[in-house]
């Protein structure tokens, strides 16, 4: 059964069906096809590039009675309770969930009235930087959370250098769960320790010429080989095909939310900003799982934003690629870009594959843009939206900018015509990129005043407490067995103090 939409109207619905609790699933390499329940998330067909990259995705096999049971979730969505994403059925293992969890996903869909009059163009930001850590990570570290629970692990490792740590650490300090991080040695201090201060321990792969994807490498080797699953540590890291699970339901929030404000739930395009891929994956699989449930009719255009010559998706969706992985070289890297974006600058994206699969098959492009691009976006959002800017709390982080500025380029290219709906998916909030932003908005005083008030009114409803222990801190040679002797180390003490 098809549902149809009249605008302005919602579906009308017969007897409810009992509540889904539990679904058939399964899993399987994303290369060769072959069912996979590895508890490392690896595949052995021998792609030399799946040690690193996620290589394991999730279907599911549901009756007509579970089918409609997700389409009453759907419509039974609500945005101003406890539940969060928890509500949709789909959401592999969600009676896992622990009790007293604060509240994830479930965020603002706001209509930029003036930006919108302003590009003759209908705008929707998807604020992400409302979830509890100020980051739609948020949302992936509780997947993964949720399929620890169900197996009984109560360790975690993760590899990041910023937001996801961040979501991870918050989630563990709250449930108790013992968390490791890996970064890479060119890491910047501060967030090393902002990663401790929120209780993880953290392994520091190198030394400052240590890149990302450097240390990245010896992680995914260690996983690889089993050496977490064998100390009992679930991995949170890109691999783990629950992040996605996770990511899917901003699609059916953003489908929920604009069939509320009577537009078609299925917007003309989505525009994700991302490099690591896993963020717009998981979109573009939501808007395919809710258009094969008859929930929607249509598929969006999925938008990759980038910062230029730094994208992995872009690239690839440049040409044409969505069977391998593309490396970008980061030689025509600008150093004021690689200031404005950080988080989304790489040589490689680990979910790039699906991510440059979402884009091509959905008919949409990429987009990249530098620092001066970021910076005009930033001033037209907080001079022409700044009454909505002030009273919800919104302020993007740079690196989420590029969604609203990709809403420009697409106009003048030609792609995004008048009377259009996207979707520019806010990924994160600025109170964490804060002096990045005041260097934005140097000359514009009144601006820095106003992100200040923001700031203000955001702080209390952010997650942002530190932890009352401090993470300990490792630095090993960027070497397999030294990364792999101090991992070991760690857990050994921490299985000690536990006595």
């Amino acid at each position: 059964m098809m549902f149809s939409y009249k605008k302005g109207q919602n579906p009308q619905w017969q007897k409810p069906p009992p509540n889904l609790t539990n679904v058939d699933q399964w899993k399987r390499c994303l290369h060769c096809g072959t069912l996979n329940e590895a508890d490392n998330y690896s595949c052995e067909c021998g792609a030399a590039w799946t040690d690193e990259y996620r290589s394991v995705g999730l279907r599911f096999t549901l009756n007509e009675q579970e089918i409609e049971q997700v389409r009453r979730a759907f419509i039974d969505y609500e945005f101003d309770g406890e539940q969060g994403m928890l509500q949709y059925p789909l959401l592999p293992y969600r009676q896992h969930a622990p009790p007293h969890l604060f509240p994830v996903g479930a965020t603002p869909l706001h209509r930029l009235d003036a930006l919108s009059d302003h590009y003759e163009r209908a705008i929707y930001i998807k604020n992400e930087g409302d979830n509890p850590s100020g980051c739609f990570k948020d949302r992936e570290t509780l997947a993964c959370l949720l399929n620890s629970r169900r197996k009984g692990l109560k360790k975690a490792v993760i590899y990041s250098s910023g937001n996801a740590a961040a979501s991870a650490a918050l989630f563990a300090e709250h449930l108790g769960i013992q968390l490791i991080t890996f970064v890479a040695g060119d890491t910047y201090e501060e967030k090393i320790r902002y990663i401790q201060e929120h209780g993880s321990d953290v392994v520091v792969v190198g030394d400052q010429h240590t890149t990302f994807e450097e240390g990245f490498r010896l992680y995914a080797r260690l996983n690889a080989q089993g050496v977490f699953h064998k100390q009992g540590f679930d991995n949170w890291a890109v691999r783990n095909p629950y992040r996605v699970q996770g990511d899917k339901t901003t699609a059916v929030e953003i489908a929920r939310q604009l069939l509320a404000a009577g537009e078609n739930p299925v917007p003309d395009y989505v525009i994700v900003p991302s490099a690591n891929g896993s963020h717009l994956a998981g979109l573009w699989r939501g808007f395919q799982e809710m258009e094969q449930l008859g929930l929607i009719e249509g598929l969006p255009k999925m938008v990759v934003a980038g910062i230029q010559h730094a994208n992995p998706i872009c690239e690839a969706v440049r040409r044409e690629q969505q069977e391998k992985p593309v490396i970008c070289t980061l030689e025509e890297l600008q150093p004021q870009d690689a200031k404005m974006g950080s988080i989304i600058v790489a040589e490689e994206g680990y979910d790039s594959v699906e991510a440059a699969k979402a884009v091509l098959e959905s008919g949409g492009t990429g987009v990249e843009v530098g620092a001066e691009t970021i910076q005009h976006s930033m001033i037209d959002f907080l001079e022409i939206e700044h009454e909505q800017a002030l009273d919800q709390a919104i302020l993007p982080e740079p690196a989420s900018c590029i969604a609203i500025s990709a809403v420009e380029q697409l106009r003048q290219r030609g792609i995004l015509q008048p009377g259009e709906v996207a979707v520019p998916v806010i990924t994160g909030h600025g109170i964490k990129a804060q002096g990045t932003i005041r260097n934005l908005l140097r000359d514009k005083p009144k601006l820095i005043h106003r992100m200040e008030q923001i700031v203000q009114r955001k702080q209390n409803q952010l997650l942002l407490r530190r932890s009352g222990k401090m993470g300990r801190r490792v630095n090993v040679r960027a070497h397999y067995a030294k990364v792999r002797q101090a991992f070991l180390q760690l857990n050994r003490r921490n299985s000690l103090s536990a006595l």
